[in-house]
């Protein structure tokens, strides 16, 4: 696939088919996300992706914890709305205002996040403790080319927060040490024809965003 049509067709997808996505093609995406810059080829990202009766398990014991009212208690601190710019603010509101008219517009008001998107994969970015901020600019770039490489591959995907909320339970279904930390999981799958995934968020103007200098 040509690159602007893949960087074009990516977007967050919030629900997928049962279809099952082929080990090896995982495995692909993985080694194409690895090309990914690092600060002095540090390479700090770990991936551990969750299909089959593994995720099932985990899909189980979310919707148990969510159910239970039990709040989230992500690896990462979540920034408050108060704690980013006014011109991010700004965008989220907008976001939030197009995305809910989509979902009344269509009827699709689904709760697709406490079944984890019906996602057939989960891919978990984790790093080894302590964490430093270039760690996390490396990791994004990473999830950035495994994101990309799935489009190449007709596979959509969505990161998402609701993903590793509940990181203590990750770490224990996931075999994990209490040093690695989970930053963010990216649910990967096919693409279902739910009115929802025909939502695409808006990108504010480059005349706001970017400045070249002579």
């Amino acid at each position: 696939m040509d690159f602007t049509e893949v960087v074009n067709q990516r977007h967050s997808t919030r629900d997928f088919t049962d279809q099952v996505i082929d080990a090896e093609v995982l495995r692909k995406l993985v080694q194409q996300a690895q090309q990914a810059a690092s600060w002095a080829n540090a390479q700090p990202w770990q991936v551990v992706i969750a299909t089959g009766e593994t995720l099932q398990q985990i899909r189980q014991q979310h919707r148990q914890l969510t159910q239970q009212g039990i709040l989230g208690n992500a690896d990462l601190t979540v920034a408050h709305r108060t704690e980013w710019s006014a011109s991010a603010r700004q965008n989220i509101a907008t976001w939030n205002t197009e995305f809910s008219q989509h979902l009344r517009q269509t009827g699709n008001e689904i709760d697709f996040q406490s079944g984890l998107f019906n996602a057939p994969a989960i891919a978990y970015l984790v790093v080894q403790a302590p964490v430093n901020e270039w760690e996390i600019f490396d990791l994004g770039a990473f999830a950035q080319l495994l994101e990309l490489s799935a489009t190449n591959q007709g596979i959509q995907s969505i990161p998402a927060y609701e993903l590793i909320k509940y990181p203590d339970m990750l770490r224990q279904t996931l075999g994990l040490e209490a040093d690695h930390r989970l930053i963010m999981g990216i649910a990967l799958g096919y693409e279902s024809q739910q009115p929802v995934n025909q939502f695409r968020s808006s990108r504010v103007k480059q005349t706001n965003m970017l400045t070249i200098k002579d």
